[in-house]
């Protein structure tokens, strides 16, 4: 028998088995397993997000307005200040001699002021007996009017003298935290000495940041929205505060306005310079419908899911609102009670028959427990 017999006889006998239903022949392969969820329901806010530092609600620098020597500081950083409380203490250089040479003119120009009054008095008492003359009268009328001139300026030059020696005492401008201290006793400072600014003053019981928000996101932007801050610092919590004003224009290199967010800060937990993310929620969409990120598909710039029709699968398009990360907006293709596949999909066309799997975890196959609740704002 040729080898080509044999083979013919072999064929023969393969496709007779089949006919008597031999156990051994291939058998169709079971439809694939997928897990399964519901379209998910709740409340959506529509947020503006944008990365941002926190800044103190105001700051100021304290510095000696007098020329002379750094006597004393009496605060360091971290010092909390009252307005007006004493910081530093500036002495002075030539000052106090500069006023003492000013008490002596000003007792000059007050002698010469009295004598000058004497002199129109009497002149005043004489002229009408012509033992005075009218040309005398004028002279000391002038005379009198000259004297209290320089009077005045010696009293001027005195007080201004006696305001700078006050200011010798550097105080605090406004109620805060002493962020920064630049010199230490000895120090020349002063307007001409190059070391205006010993030490800068923090206001952080009010603490704010500026959110750039983008020209086409303005139009949603209001005085009074909520804001959402997550900051590196605090990792899993959420620091409540809202909008108190919005730039009136934009900035010409970013093509952003700035809305400012304030939050309070009375415990002091929270620092300027911390950095995070902001969120100013613009709207709410009330029982919005959501699924996982990962039941969507991207295909030729649209998004599609498969959804569950009995033990087949149709696939969606879907119109997408609002992007969570995890889970996004749907805002049509999908109805309240529809199910949708979350695992899986990678192995499926539309049509496919499937095997569903309910209520695991899509990752681990695992029983899917409770989701954990979202962390609680801070007021």
């Amino acid at each position: 028998m040729t080898r080509v017999h044999a083979a013919a006889l072999l064929a023969a006998a393969a496709l007779a088995a089949c006919s008597r239903g031999d156990p051994k022949a291939a058998r169709p392969r079971p439809p694939p397993a997928v897990t399964v969820a519901p379209v998910g329901v709740r409340d959506v806010a529509v947020e503006i997000r944008a990365p941002i530092d926190l800044r103190p609600l105001a700051q100021a620098d304290a510095g000696a307005k007098t020329l002379g020597y750094l006597d004393a500081v009496l605060v360091d950083r971290g010092d909390k200040v009252r307005r007006g409380q004493t910081l530093a203490i500036v002495r002075p250089s030539d000052l106090p001699d500069q006023l003492s040479s000013a008490r002596g003119a000003l007792a000059q120009a007050q002698a010469a002021a009295a004598l000058a009054r004497a002199n129109r008095e009497r002149a005043e008492r004489l002229a009408p007996g012509g033992v005075v003359s009218q040309q005398e009268l004028q002279q000391s009328q002038t005379a009198l009017a000259t004297a209290e001139a320089t009077l005045a300026s010696a009293q001027s030059n005195v007080d201004a003298l006696g305001t700078r020696l006050g200011e010798l005492r550097i105080e605090s401008p406004l109620d805060g935290v002493v962020s920064a201290r630049r010199l230490d006793p000895g120090a020349l400072v002063g307007p001409a000495s190059g070391n205006g600014v010993v030490l800068t003053v923090q206001r952080v019981d009010v603490l704010r940041a500026f959110v750039p928000v983008n020209e086409a996101d303005v139009p949603r932007l209001r005085v009074g929205q909520a804001a959402r801050l997550e900051l590196d610092a605090l990792p899993g919590e959420a620091i409540m505060g809202k909008v108190v004003r919005v730039a009136p224009g934009f900035d010409p290199l970013t093509r952003t306005v700035d809305a400012e967010v304030q939050v309070a800060n009375g415990e002091g937990r929270l620092r300027p310079g911390m950095y995070g993310r902001a969120a100013i929620v613009t709207d709410v969409h009330r029982d919005a419908l959501v699924v996982p990120a990962t039941a969507a598909q991207l295909s030729g710039g649209r998004t599609f899911t498969f959804v569950v029709r009995g033990d087949k699968v149709a696939r969606v398009a879907l119109k997408l609102g609002v992007d969570g990360g995890d889970w996004l907006e749907v805002v049509e293709g999908l109805a309240r009670g529809d199910e949708i596949v979350t695992a899986g999909a990678d192995v499926l066309a539309d049509g496919a028959t499937i095997r569903a799997v309910r209520g695991a975890d899509p990752f681990t196959g695992a029983p899917a427990g409770p989701p954990p609740p979202p962390p609680a704002p801070r007021p």
